[in-house]
């Protein structure tokens, strides 16, 4: 998910290696990565547990 979301890169195969670890370290580390990470982390919820905790409550009432 995190490559599809263009903020990082996801390790290709089984078995790292010095190059597909370094190849991966190269699209993470890269300017476009960090500002499209910056957009994604503004986005993000920091009251996730808090949200499904009220979620579950109005749920369990309803049933």
């Amino acid at each position: 998910r995190v490559a599809e979301l263009g903020i990082g890169a996801a390790h290709d195969g089984p078995m790292p290696t010095v190059e597909s670890l370094s190849a991966a370290l190269e699209v993470a580390l890269a300017p476009k990565v960090r500002i499209r990470a910056g957009e994604v982390a503004s986005e993000i919820r920091a009251d996730g547990a808090e949200a499904a905790a009220k979620w579950l409550i109005e749920w369990l009432g309803r049933q």
